[in-house]
C-alpha cells in the first residue's frame, strides 16, 4: 500500500524544515533559505550532499540546493553585495501546497524580503517564489517577477550539491562542445572532450553556456559581451546534463529550462581547506552541477507594465536518478 503524498513539519540537521513524502521518495526543505536539504528516491541513496560541518543560522547552509538570487556570485553588483544574494540567509514562508492524485506533492514558498532592506534598494520591485515538487522526479522552479518600473538584469542559480562516491571518478554528459569560462582564466575555452576532473588538480569553477552553439563553435572565440537574454526567449531554453557516478553506479539526470548556462564546481583539496564549513577531505564527496543564468547568460527583465512574458523569469530544474541503489 502506497503512502498518500503529504507534507509534515520536522527538524532536520538543526533546521526547522518540511518533509515531502510520496510513493517515489522523500525530500526535506529548510524554511531557512528555502534550502532543499535532502532527497532520497524510494529504494535509492541520498542524492544531495550536506556538510556535517555547517555553520549555525543565520549563516547560509552548506550543501543541498542553495538558492542564488537575484545575482549569481556578485555579478554586476556593487561592492558589499552578499555572495549569491541574500535569499540563502532569509526565512521563507509557505505560500501554497498542492497534491496531484497519489503521485506527487508540491510546495510553494516565498522569502521575507523585508528582512533585507539593501535588496529593496538594489533590486526594487522584484518578487520571487520557489516551487518544489516531489514525484517521479524532483523539480524546483524559481519564479521571478519584476513588479517595479525599471528593467533589471537578473542572474541566478540553483546551486545543487550532489553526493558522489568519489569526485575524481565522476563524469558529466551534455557539456561536450560547449564554451566555458574558468574562474580567473583570461579567456574562454571549448569543452572538446568528455568532462572529468583532473585528479592532480581537481579544483573546478566553470560557467558553461549554450550561446555559442552553432556552425563554427570550435573556431577561435573572442570574449563575448553580456548576452542579456530577453526573458521570453530564456523560457524556451531547455537542456539536459547527466552526472555519471562510476563508484556508486548511479546516473543523475539534470534537466533545465529558462537557463542557457550551467555551473560546474568543486573546490578541490586546497579550496576545501580554506572553507570553514567544509571538512578538508569532503571535496571528494560531492560535485556541483548548477542550473543557472550566469556569466554571459543574464536575463533582462522588463518592468511589470511591459509586454507580457518579458517581466518574469522561471529557472527550472528537474532531477531523476537511475542505479545507485542501497
Amino acid at each position: 500500500m502506497h503512502t498518500a503524498p503529504h507534507i509534515v513539519p520536522m527538524e532536520f540537521a538543526g533546521h526547522e524544515a518540511l518533509q515531502l513524502r510520496t510513493r517515489h521518495g522523500v525530500a526535506i526543505v529548510a524554511l531557512h533559505g528555502a534550502h532543499l536539504l535532502s532527497w532520497v528516491p524510494t529504494g535509492g541513496r541520498e542524492v544531495l550532499w550536506l556538510s556535517p560541518q555547517a555553520l549555525p543560522e543565520p549563516a547560509s547552509i552548506r550543501g543541498g540546493v542553495p538558492v542564488c538570487w537575484p545575482w549569481f556570485a556578485t555579478q554586476r553588483m556593487p561592492a558589499g553585495a552578499m555572495q549569491h544574494g541574500p535569499l540563502r540567509n532569509l526565512p521563507w514562508q509557505v505560500q501554497a501546497v498542492h497534491t496531484c492524485g497519489d503521485q506527487e506533492v508540491s510546495l510553494t514558498l516565498h522569502p521575507c524580503l523585508e528582512r533585507e532592506p539593501r535588496l529593496m534598494e538594489w533590486a526594487p520591485g522584484l518578487q520571487v517564489a520557489l516551487r518544489i515538487t516531489l514525484g517521479a522526479a524532483l523539480t524546483q522552479t524559481l519564479h521571478t517577477h519584476n513588479g517595479g518600473d525599471q528593467p533589471f538584469t537578473l542572474t541566478q542559480g540553483l546551486h545543487s550539491y550532489f553526493a558522489v562516491g568519489q569526485a575524481t571518478q565522476v563524469g558529466i554528459e551534455g557539456l561536450q562542445g560547449l564554451r566555458y569560462q574558468e574562474r580567473n582564466a583570461p579567456e574562454s575555452a571549448v569543452q572538446h572532450t568528455p568532462f572529468a576532473l583532473d585528479a592532480q588538480h581537481p579544483a573546478c569553477d566553470r560557467i558553461y553556456d549554450h550561446l555559442a552553439i552553432g556552425p563554427g563553435v570550435q573556431a577561435a572565440l573572442g570574449e563575448p559581451a553580456l548576452a542579456q537574454t530577453d526573458a521570453a526567449d530564456a523560457q524556451a531554453a531547455g537542456h539536459r546534463y547527466t552526472l555519471v557516478d562510476t563508484v556508486w553506479q548511479r546516473r543523475i539526470q539534470i534537466d533545465t529550462q529558462g537557463s542557457q548556462s550551467v555551473v560546474v564546481w568543486n573546490p578541490g583539496s586546497a579550496g576545501a581547506r580554506a572553507m570553514a564549513d567544509v571538512p578538508d577531505a569532503a571535496w571528494q564527496d560531492f560535485f556541483c552541477v548548477e542550473a543557472a543564468n550566469a556569466g554571459v547568460d543574464a536575463v533582462q527583465l522588463a518592468p511589470g507594465a511591459a509586454q507580457p512574458g518579458t517581466d518574469y523569469s522561471d529557472n527550472f530544474l528537474a532531477l531523476r536518478t537511475s542505479g545507485g541503489h542501497k
